[in-house]
This record gives C-alpha cells, sequence and structure tokens, in this order.
C-alpha cells in the first residue's frame, strides 16, 4: 500500500482461512480468474505469466497469491495495462484479503465486491472508473483500505460506509462525487485518514467527523459545500 499520514503495517494475516478447497472450489476460483483475464484484456498484460496455462495451478499466476490451503487471497496486478471491467465473478473468490489494481485503465466497481467479506484492502486508484461506488460495499466489515482516488466516480457516497467499522483510510479525493457526506462517517471511530478533496460535495461537513477521536488527516478542499466548519472538529485531538 502506498505510505500516507497513516501507518499501513502489513496487514494481511499469516493464518488460512478456511480448510482446503473442494475440487469445486478450486474450479469456480479458477474460472473467475479466468474470466477476469479474459474482461480485461489479458492477451495485453504487461505480465501475463502463467494465465490460462492449463498445466500451471492458479495460484502461480502472475500477481495471484494463494493461502497454505489453496484458495485464491490476493490479487495484485497494479500497472499492468490492465482495461474493460472488473468481473462480477471476482464475488466467487470468497477468502480474498487484497485487491490491488490501482494504475490500471478499468471502468467500473461491480457490486458483488460486496461479497468479499473477508477483503482487508480494495485499491483501485488511478483508473478510469465511472459510476456509483456500490452500495454493497458496506458489507466488506474487514475492509481497512478504501482506495479509489484519481477516477471519474459519480454518485454520492454510501452511507453504507458508516458500517466499515475497521476502516483506517478513506481516500476519495480526485473524482465527481456529488451529494454531501454521509452523517454515517462519524461511526468509523477507527479512521484515521478522510480525504475527499477535488470533489463536487455539497451541503455542510457533518458535526459527526467531530466523533473520528483517532483521525490524523482530514482534506476537503475543493468542494462546494455551505455553512461554516462544525465546531465538533475542534474535538478532533489527533489531527497532525
Amino acid at each position: 500500500l502506498q505510505p500516507s499520514s497513516s501507518t499501513k503495517p502489513s496487514f494481511l494475516p499469516t493464518t488460512t482461512l478456511s480448510s482446503s478447497p473442494t475440487h469445486q472450489k478450486y474450479a469456480e476460483e479458477r474460472g473467475a480468474l479466468m474470466h477476469f483475464f479474459t474482461a480485461t484484456g489479458g492477451e495485453k498484460w504487461s505480465n501475463n505469466e502463467g494465465w490460462m496455462d492449463e498445466t500451471v495451478p492458479h495460484c502461480k499466476w502472475y500477481g495471484i497469491t494463494c493461502t497454505d490451503d489453496g484458495y485464491v487471497s490476493q490479487i495484485r496486478l497494479e500497472k499492468n495495462r490492465l482495461t474493460g471491467s472488473i468481473t462480477s465473478e471476482v464475488g466467487l473468490l470468497s477468502n480474498l484479503l487484497l485487491l490491488r489494481l490501482y494504475n490500471n485503465q478499468l471502468a467500473s466497481i461491480p457490486s458483488e465486491v460486496g461479497l468479499l467479506s473477508h477483503l482487508i484492502g480494495l485499491e483501485l486508484y488511478n483508473n478510469q472508473l465511472t459510476g456509483a461506488v456500490p452500495s454493497e460495499v458496506g458489507l466488506l466489515s474487514d475492509l481497512k483500505y478504501l482506495e479509489l482516488y484519481n477516477n471519474q466516480l459519480t454518485g454520492s457516497i454510501p452511507s453504507e460506509v458508516g458500517l466499515l467499522s475497521n476502516l483506517r483510510d478513506i481516500k476519495l479525493y480526485n473524482n465527481q462525487f456529488t451529494g454531501s457526506i454521509p452523517s454515517e462517517v462519524g461511526l468509523l471511530s477507527n479512521l484515521l485518514l478522510l480525504r475527499l478533496y477535488n470533489n463536487q460535495l455539497t451541503g455542510s461537513i457533518p458535526s459527526e467527523v467531530g466523533l473520528l477521536s483517532n483521525l490524523r488527516d482530514i482534506k476537503l478542499y475543493n468542494n462546494q459545500f455551505t455553512g461554516s466548519i462544525p465546531s465538533e472538529v475542534g474535538l478532533l485531538s489527533n489531527l497532525l
């Protein structure tokens, strides 16, 4: 993960999540990756070593990491000339911890990302993402890093983000978000960093921001907020 004002330790657990996959589950995960390869222009990736080779286990394909028990746990294909869209089949990778696809040319986020219940890092920044952030992102109860900046995302920031009690970083800047900052953001007691600048957000800054007692970094400039800065901001004693 990129360095920021919040410290990012190695966050991926060393223990396995499940027992060894059945043949059916193994085939399901392999099939999901094959769909992903085709939909994102895999033949033209910078590196596609091992992909689609029937003699190579998918756990040995470039950018794929599996648990000791054979479940896909990480997809790390950043800076690899991916195009097209993230496929809905990615939701079948139920043990995925990290989806790292930044610095590509991907176009959309499927709602099925909400099925990745163990996901800790969603790193899709510096792509060409359009449309809204699916509300299903609120199902990612283990998520710590939501990094979707430098895209063309529109619509409102989903209020369901407030359900993500483990979030440390929210980086949604340099998009085209509209609407107001959801007051539910005040529920994110572990949040360290909130960057929403360079969007088209309106309304007032919610007073609930003052509940983010661990917040170290907040950047909201270049939006269209109205009203005054809430006095509750003065409660943020850990700001750097």
